[in-house]
């Protein structure tokens, strides 16, 4: 029943032209903003260690746009299956994809550790259409009613979903196979943490990235897929990172994140996590003074 509902809901939202799509996302973004306390909550606590020199108002700004992109990204998640293929690649540019052929031409395996930034599921997509089967971290999705449906979809997209559950081994196959391996670093999936610094604060960074590069070879690529504009994509990939560079697997981590860092910075906007990701929520009591303050933002 819930692959049915899924399908149901990706086939009307794909038939929806996409002015109208992206009118409604932004339309709701208000309604995101003021309806969803905690996430409003995570997100201004999360952009005042990143921005310690803004002032609230434009935080409570910027706010708004990250929940602006992550209604966007809804809407296209839900297209997503059924996009024609040649309209999937005229919508995206890609920046370095040299760089991801180079490592794979090492025959290791690459781990691609990304963010949620703009379209994070369409740049996995893109490397499962480009001829890779692509071994993807991730939690529930969509509530645990709908997460299924999204893995059966995903798997016909050559994207193998694993479970955190599952630990290393399903990845480690992966890699000796030479596929890749996602890991979105900033989510809260990952069953082992290790201490990085991260916008100048101590951090709890999935110990992923490292440890699966220095047991296997396989060389850490860093990217992320911003959106250009309505409908339209780039996707840039960093520089190989190689293990054999890193004296310990901290080292490694911490150049991961720190790269990450970067990415995050310059798309402060389309960035869309809603989780305290240093320090606890403020309390809504002591937040309802700030709104009051910052409504007409």
């Amino acid at each position: 029943m819930s692959r049915i509902i899924y399908g149901w809901l990706t086939a009307l939202i794909s038939g929806m032209p996409s002015w109208l799509g992206y009118f409604l996302a932004d339309l709701l973004a208000e309604v995101h903003y003021r309806f969803f306390p905690a996430r409003r909550h995570a997100a201004l606590a999360n952009l005042a260690v990143m921005m310690p020199r803004a002032g609230r108002r434009d935080r409570v700004r910027l706010a708004r746009r990250m929940m602006r992109s992550y209604n966007r990204m809804m809407y296209e998640f839900f297209r997503l299956p059924h996009l024609g293929r040649e309209e999937l690649l005229s919508s995206v540019e890609v920046v370095g994809r040299e760089n991801l052929e180079a490592a794979f031409a090492r025959g290791r395996g690459v781990v691609i550790a990304t963010s949620h930034i703009g379209n994070w599921e369409l740049a996995g997509v893109m490397v499962a259409q480009w001829g890779y089967t692509l071994h993807a971290v991730a939690g529930v999705q969509l509530g645990r009613w709908l997460s299924g449906a999204v893995r059966e979809t995903k798997s016909e997209l050559s994207i193998v979903t694993v479970s955190p559950e599952d630990g290393y081994r399903k990845l480690l196959r992966a890699l000796e196979h030479n596929d890749p391996v996602a890991l979105v670093v900033d989510g809260d999936v990952y069953q082992q943490g290790v201490e990085v610094e991260f916008f100048g604060r101590p951090y709890s960074f999935p110990a992923g990235p490292g440890v699966l590069a220095q047991r296997t070879g396989a060389q850490v690529i860093c990217g992320y897929c911003e959106r250009v504009s309505p409908g339209r994509f780039r996707i840039v990939i960093e520089k190989p990172l190689d293990p054999a560079a890193f004296a310990t697997t901290a080292a490694l981590n911490q150049a991961v994140a720190a790269t990450i860092e970067q990415h995050i910075r310059s798309h402060l906007d389309q960035w869309c996590i809603f989780r305290p990701m240093w320090e606890p929520v403020p309390s809504p009591a002591a937040e309802a003074v700030g709104d009051a303050r910052s409504a007409e933002a």
